[in-house]
C-alpha cells in the first residue's frame, strides 16, 4: 500500500510541473492543418492609405480558404487569417495578457500568395491602453495613428497606449530591392509613444544606425532572403526584460533561409512591470501588392492564460465539432516545442455570436491532479484502517 502511496505521489508532482509548465506557452492563433482554433479574445485594426477600415484582417475558413490560395493558383483548403488584402494596407489582431516579468516572446507563421515584398510582419509588445481594449466595441475601431517609420515600408497602425511600447517589423525587402548605408538586416525597430490616440512619435528620433533623418533602428541584423509566393515563413522575437535585449528571427521553412537580430534597447526602453497589457501581431504592405496571413501564433512566456469561454462573430454559417492533439515546433534562437490538447464545438448561423468552448491541457491534467488527490485520500484512509486492525 505504501509503495502505491509513492507511486501515486510522484505521479501527482509530475502532472502538478507538467500544468505549471503549460501556462508558460499560450497558442494564441492555431490554422495549421485545417484547425481553426482561436484560443484568446481579440480584436482586428484594419487601415487603407491611413484611414481605418473594417475591410481586413478576415478570416478564410475551410469553406472558402480556395478564394485565398486561388489569388496564387495554390489548391488549398488550409484556412488563414488575411491581414491584408494589398497595396497600401495594413492590418493588425491584438489581444490582452497579464505579464508577470521575465522573458516574453511571440512567434508567428505566415505566408502570401500573389507576390514577394514589402514590410510585411509587425510584432506589437507592452501597449498599455486608456482609451480602448479587448471587447466587441473596440473591434476595427480603436485609436489609433498612422505613421510611416520606415523609409522602404508603408504606414504602420500605432495604437494608443499611455506608455511607450515597441515594434519590431521583419522587412525582406531589406537587403533584397533596398540598401542604405548602415542597414545590415531585414529588421526594424521602434518604440512607439501615442498617449492621445492621434499624435503617434517614433524612437529613438535619429536612428542609430541609419543617422538623423531616420528614426528608430532601420534595416538591422544578419542574413537576408526573398520569400516566394506559398512560402511559409516562421517569425520568432523575443524580449528579455533582464538585459533589455530584443532579438528576433525569420525563417522560410521552404527553403531554410533565414534573417535575425539582437539588439540592447539601452535607455530607449524601460522594461515593463508586472501587470496587464496588450501585445498583437500585424502587417501592412507600402507599394507592394501582397497579401499577406497568419496561420499560427504562440506566445510564451510569464502570462495568465485566457478565459476558456470567449464569443466572437462571424459572417459564414459554420459546424463544426473538433477534437485535436496539435504539436507545432516554432524556431527561434533556441528550439521550442509547444503541445497543445484542445477540444471544442462551434456552432452557428450567420451571422450570429459564436461561443467557443476551449478545454485546454491545463485544464485537464487539473482534473486527474483532483482524480489522483481522491484516490490517494481514499487509499490513505484505507491505510490507516487497515493498520488499526491488526493492532
Amino acid at each position: 500500500m505504501a509503495a502505491i502511496l509513492a507511486i501515486l505521489l510522484v505521479a501527482l508532482i509530475a502532472a502538478t510541473a507538467k500544468a505549471q509548465a503549460g501556462q508558460n506557452a499560450q497558442i494564441i492563433l492555431n490554422l495549421l492543418n485545417g484547425q481553426q482554433y482561436f484560443g484568446v479574445p481579440y480584436i482586428y485594426q484594419g487601415d487603407y492609405n491611413g484611414r481605418p477600415t473594417n475591410q481586413w484582417p478576415v478570416y478564410y475558413g475551410p469553406n472558402n480558404a480556395s478564394q485565398y490560395w486561388s489569388q496564387g493558383n495554390i489548391s488549398s483548403n488550409q484556412p488563414v487569417l488575411e491581414l491584408v488584402p494589398g497595396l497600401g494596407a495594413g492590418g493588425a489582431m491584438f489581444w490582452s495578457e497579464t505579464y508577470s516579468g521575465g522573458p516574453v516572446t511571440i512567434a508567428i507563421q505566415a505566408t502570401n500568395t500573389i507576390v514577394w515584398g514589402g514590410t510585411p510582419f509587425l510584432v506589437y509588445l507592452f501597449l498599455k491602453p486608456t482609451m480602448w481594449g479587448i471587447s466587441p466595441q473596440y473591434n476595427y475601431s480603436i485609436p489609433y495613428r498612422s505613421i510611416y517609420p520606415s523609409p522602404v515600408g508603408g504606414d504602420v497602425i500605432s495604437p494608443q497606449s499611455s506608455t511607450p511600447y515597441i515594434v519590431v517589423q521583419w522587412a525582406p525587402i531589406w537587403q533584397t530591392a533596398a540598401t542604405s548605408n548602415g542597414a545590415t538586416g531585414q529588421w526594424n525597430v521602434w518604440i512607439v509613444g501615442n498617449p492621445s490616440g492621434n499624435n503617434a512619435s517614433v524612437g529613438p528620433s535619429q536612428s542609430p544606425n541609419l543617422g538623423y533623418e531616420r528614426a528608430g533602428w532601420e534595416g538591422i541584423g544578419t542574413g537576408a532572403f526573398r520569400p516566394n509566393p506559398g512560402d511559409l515563413i516562421n517569425i520568432t522575437v523575443t524580449y528579455d526584460p533582464s538585459t533589455n535585449t530584443l532579438s528576433g528571427v525569420a525563417t522560410d521553412l521552404n527553403t531554410g533561409q533565414s534573417a535575425s537580430f539582437t539588439l540592447y534597447l539601452a535607455n530607449y526602453f524601460t522594461p515593463p512591470t508586472s501587470g496587464n497589457y496588450i501585445f498583437g501581431v500585424g502587417g501592412e504592405n507600402g507599394a507592394f501588392e501582397t497579401n499577406w496571413a497568419l496561420l499560427y501564433v504562440v506566445l510564451m512566456g510569464n502570462v495568465k492564460p485566457s478565459p476558456l469561454t470567449t464569443s466572437t462573430t462571424t459572417p459564414a454559417t459554420v459546424t463544426v465539432t473538433t477534437t485535436s492533439i496539435v504539436t507545432s515546433t516554432v524556431t527561434s534562437p533556441v528550439t521550442t516545442t509547444v503541445t497543445s490538447t484542445t477540444t471544442f464545438t462551434v456552432t452557428t448561423t450567420s451571422p450570429v455570436t459564436v461561443t467557443t468552448t476551449v478545454f485546454t491541457t491545463p485544464s485537464i491534467i487539473q482534473t486527474m491532479i483532483i482524480a489522483l488527490i481522491i484516490i490517494i485520500v481514499v487509499l490513505a484512509a484505507a491505510l490507516v484502517t487497515v493498520t488499526i486492525r491488526r493492532r
